[in-house]
């Protein structure tokens, strides 16, 4: 059986609005040595999947630092402090495309990386989404509107078009989503 790590000492080395990256000392339970492991925590994410009457996905190609290079994804973004999930979803949904939805729905939760992170990754799924105003984006978001119809995006995904981990596993979601709506 897995046990708890006993954390000895713990210590900030990155502090932003992103996140905090922190360095904890940990003895392991099986062996009794001690180790460095590095922690960040991170806000409460959120993504959406914005699906039009007519069955088309509401997508956001946006350019990632990380990869260096624009990204095919899902509207979403970090949950502002003590804001529910839900709300932040709907709100990331209105700011970066201009859309809202009639109806919105959680279908799913991940740990985000627990390898590294402390947060979830929330999936919610915006039926009859419409576009009701322009986007209203930050500083550091370039964001093109781009609409697939629903049954395309299983080749997206496997055509390397959609690469991000947390879109992909939204789709997953929304596969869950339709199975268990048909029991």
């Amino acid at each position: 059986m897995i046990k708890k790590w006993k954390k000895k000492s713990s210590k900030y080395l990155l502090n932003n609005k992103i996140f905090k990256m922190r360095e904890d000392l940990v003895t392991s339970p099986k062996l009794g040595s001690d180790h460095s492991v590095w922690v960040m925590e991170v806000p409460t994410w959120v993504n959406i999947i914005p699906i039009t009457t007519d069955g088309e996905v509401v997508l956001v190609n946006q350019y990632r630092f990380g990869m260096d290079k624009s990204s095919m994804e899902i509207p979403g973004g970090m949950a502002d402090l003590n804001e529910d999930p839900m709300e932040a979803a709907i709100r990331e949904l209105k700011e970066e495309t201009g859309y809202e939805a009639k109806e919105v729905i959680e279908i799913g939760r991940v740990e985000s990386n627990p390898a590294i992170m402390s947060n979830h990754t929330y999936t919610y799924l915006a039926l009859d989404s419409e576009k009701s105003s322009e986007q209203n984006l930050d500083g550091t978001e370039d964001i093109e509107i781009v609409l697939k119809h629903i049954n395309e995006i299983p080749d997206l995904i496997r055509n390397g078009v959609i690469e991000h981990a947390l879109v992909v596993s939204a789709f997953y979601f929304y596969n869950l989503y339709l199975s268990n709506d048909k029991d």
